[in-house]
């Protein structure tokens, strides 16, 4: 199935009781959220995404740069071992919300390199020359969506969680 991203919107209580959840109980608790909340899957995309927009692997966050946290959140939860989560505070939006909204789609697809993505193993593992139209465009959708995302969870003053598990 591979590592599948989901960004969801969460109540100040909801986000406390996630905090003190162990590695098991908080899946079974994401899990059961996306039922309940409004989400955005982006399904194996977060990492080119996250790629395209800083110019640096997902591996190695930009601190205190709000397109990467954007993508990855800006505080990951303490003691997970087995999967990745971490939260974009409702305050943060405003500044994510123009960093993401300054973003020059043009100038990036212009620079936009596949090979690039392939030879660092950006994932997933689907970067070919070949597709280059394509694989922007779909990096495209998932930015627009993920930019409508954060406006919705702005107006419902939300915070959001990021998940890849």
């Amino acid at each position: 199935m591979g590592r599948l991203g989901v960004y969801m919107m969460v109540e100040a209580g909801t986000l406390e009781e996630l905090q003190e959840l162990d590695d098991d109980d908080l899946l079974e608790e994401l899990e059961a959220l996306e039922d309940e909340t409004e989400i955005y899957s982006i399904d194996k995309f977060w990492a080119g995404l996250h790629f395209l927009l800083t110019g640096v692997s997902d591996e190695s966050p930009v601190k205190d740069n709000k397109l990467s946290q954007a993508v990855l959140g800006s505080t990951p939860f303490e003691n997970i071992e087995d999967f990745y989560v971490a939260l974009l505070k409702k305050d943060e939006l405003p500044e994510t919300l123009k960093a993401l909204e300054a973003v020059d789609l043009k100038g990036l697809e212009a620079s936009f390199d596949p090979g690039i993505f392939a030879k660092l193993k950006i994932y997933p593992d689907i970067w070919q020359k070949t597709e280059k139209v394509k694989l922007f465009d779909m990096l495209s959708h998932e930015y627009q969506g993920l930019l409508e995302f954060y406006k919705k969870a702005q107006q419902k003053q939300a915070n959001v969680v990021f998940s890849v598990y």
